[in-house]
């Protein structure tokens, strides 16, 4: 799909702080359980770090109740797509913002 993309990955929240903090990121897809710092979480203390651009983070979610995407939005996230994701819907989530 991106053949020239470094994909870093994060096997908890404070491993994926680490990366923002390390890394030039430009787009975070972020899972909402995960071990240590869930992915609200980890939204909060990356915006906290950022000062004039906003990084898009994606939040990637089994959940599907009622406000759950309301509830990542508030946390900082930019969009929101339910699991398992589609490949087209991928595409276009990317697409949109990375802005190519």
């Amino acid at each position: 799909m991106l053949p020239n993309v470094q994909i870093l990955e994060a096997k908890d929240g404070f491993i994926g702080l680490k990366l923002v903090k390390e890394n030039q990121i430009d787009l975070i897809l972020m899972d909402i359980q995960m071990p240590e710092m869930n992915g609200y979480e980890v939204t909060r203390e990356i915006r906290c770090l950022e000062s004039d651009v906003q990084i898009p983070i994606i939040a990637l979610t089994a959940g599907s109740v009622k406000g759950e995407k309301e509830k990542c939005l508030a946390a900082g996230m930019n969009d929101f797509v339910v699991k398992p994701v589609i490949e087209q819907t991928l595409r276009e989530i990317i697409r949109k913002w990375l802005k190519q």
